[in-house]
């Protein structure tokens, strides 16, 4: 199975090696130049980015993942940010941990420890013990919000690497907390203008969960407080953000804010957090920090509720969902009734709309509701077409009498026809190819590997150019699996892939790039990789449960 995280990966490991190799010989050949470089710190960065599973927490909290994306991106795509060789990686570790011998920052943001070590991916197996070896030989570390939590026996370690934790073991209180938890709004205050961690930040506003009160080092000469916070009650401002350098000339950085994903919208919040992570890593940032865009979170609306009864359309939701917020620049929504849906709002408040809804054996919708997608559409909103959702509306469906609308398959180039000769092969494995590199949905996409119904024979006339196809047993031809196009104003993007929540995950990164370009966005830098959709859970907040 091929994926472009997996390929990125490959291609950052081999990059790293070869360039670590290269200054180093130019280094020891020519002193000279060694004084240069490291005085310059002209060699890319290697900075691995490491995100915790998420195990809790309402939605839009504790989004580690999304995070890890969106630094990765944002540093990606800043006009100004120096280069370096980002990775990201998931589930609290790398899959290949050798990529630590080669990083020159360590970014974890995760569940922390609370009286259960093992909450903390730090706090398993051998990984301290690799964590140290990196920190030995100068790597940098960033802890973000809950991963600052750590046992107060690793206070000598914790405290030379990054500065300090929160010490939740060591307080008179009946649950031991030393450090202190507080939800509040607050503007926060620069406690260290000059340190490069602030160019170009000012004082902004955030409400965050603000871990406070942090154990530090007695006197610790090269900390630097760089945030304070003022607590609610009669406690002094606070440090909730800080900056070390070490003897060994790396660096570390603290922050126990970030607990909720809206604050990623706030331009000094990130620009504060990408210079921190520009630094940590060896480099200087910008006298104006580090720029960097985000639009405003997009929103998709996914049509669902009814299909033919071999389409677990509840089970694909689910997935869907998961799918389309790989990229967390958005956020999903479901309505399970969507005919009323449509006629009682006004569907522009969303920026895509998702069809995984066939009216197999029920009536079709009314006049308004039709109106209403057909207007959306061509006035510039986004629609993604989903498997048996082309088959909607359909004059050779059991429903025919009522369901049949011809302005449905103008905006859906490609519909299921029974009485016609359309039709699947079985349920089975088969490989995706992509056959457009240079459409925004595709480039740099690879092939993959799914486990799906493999549909062939779709009636309609109107061009398609596919980007991606997949070979019938069938009919022995490469039969269209995506395709996007324009109607009106409005981005269609449809894929026949999609059959059950397993065929969601494996497509999952072409269903997120597809929606992304229906919204009128640029694709991200990456795509995350579509196995976190697996371990992805429902949690208090989420706007639709399965």
């Amino acid at each position: 199975m091929h994926s472009l995280c997996h390929h990125g990966s490959r291609l950052l490991r081999s990059q790293a090696v070869y360039l670590k190799w290269f200054f180093l010989t130019l280094m020891l050949s020519f002193p000279s130049v060694n004084a240069q470089l490291t005085n310059a710190k002209e060699y890319p960065r290697q900075v691995v980015l490491i995100a915790g599973p998420i195990t809790g927490h309402p939605k839009d909290a504790h989004e580690y993942e999304k995070a890890v994306t969106l630094i990765k991106h944002c540093l990606e795509t800043s006009p100004n940010a120096p280069v370096m060789n980002i990775s990201a990686h998931y589930q609290g570790w790398p899959t290949n941990p050798a990529i630590l011998e080669l990083a020159d920052l360590i970014l974890l943001v995760s569940d922390g420890s609370d009286h259960d070590e093992t909450m903390h991916p730090f706090y398993r197996e051998d990984r301290f013990q690799v964590l140290k070896k990196q920190m030995d030989r100068g790597c940098g570390l960033m802890l973000l919000h809950w991963s600052t939590f750590h046992p107060a026996r690793h206070h000598d370690e914790i405290t030379e690497w990054v500065g300090g934790y929160f010490d939740y073991e060591t307080g008179p209180g009946a649950n031991k907390w030393f450090s202190k938890i507080q939800t509040w709004e607050d503007t926060v205050q620069l406690a260290s203008p000059g340190h490069p961690v602030l160019n170009g930040v000012a004082p902004f506003k955030l409400k965050d969960e603000y871990y406070y009160n942090v154990k530090f080092r007695e006197a610790d000469p090269r900390l630097q407080s760089i945030l304070k916070v003022e607590p609610p009650g009669d406690d002094p401002a606070d440090t909730v953000a800080w900056a070390i350098e070490r003897d060994n000339g790396s660096r570390g950085f603290g922050f126990t804010g970030g607990h909720f994903h809206d604050s990623w919208w706030i331009s000094d919040f990130r620009k504060m957090l990408l210079n921190a992570v520009t630094w940590t890593a060896g480099n200087e940032p910008p006298q104006e920090g580090i720029e960097s865009k985000l639009e405003d979170r997009f929103k998709v609306m996914i049509l669902t509720g009814d299909n033919h009864p071999a389409h677990p359309w509840k089970e694909t939701t689910a997935a869907l969902i998961h799918a389309i917020e790989l990229d967390p620049r958005n956020i999903a929504h479901v309505t399970e009734s969507p005919e009323q849906w449509l006629t009682e709002n006004d569907p522009s408040d969303y920026d895509v709309l998702v069809m995984n809804y066939c009216n197999w054996e029920s009536p079709g919708w009314n006049e308004k509701a039709r109106k209403r997608l057909d207007d959306y559409v061509r006035k510039g909103g986004g629609f993604a077409v989903i498997h048996f959702g082309n088959g909607a509306f359909h004059h050779s469906l059991p429903s025919a009498e009522s369901s049949d609308w011809p302005g449905y398959r103008e905006l859906v180039r490609r519909v299921w026809d029974h009485k016609a000769d359309s039709g699947h092969d079985p349920y089975g494995e088969f490989t995706v190819e992509i056959t457009s590199s240079k459409h925004p949905i595709t480039n740099n996409f690879y092939k993959f590997e799914t486990i799906d119904e493999l549909y062939f024979r779709q009636a309609g006339d109107a061009p398609i150019h596919p980007l991606a196809t997949a070979h019938s047993k069938v009919t022995g031809k490469d039969e269209p699996m995506a395709w996007a196009y324009e109607v009106g104003d409005g981005r269609v993007f449809q894929t026949l892939l999609g059959h059950s929540s397993d065929s969601i995950h494996h497509a999952a990164n072409l269903i997120q790039r597809g929606c992304t370009w229906a919204a009128g966005r640029s694709p991200l830098t990456f795509d995350p990789p579509k196995s976190i959709t697996k371990t992805t859970i429902f949690r208090n907040g989420s706007q639709w449960k399965p």
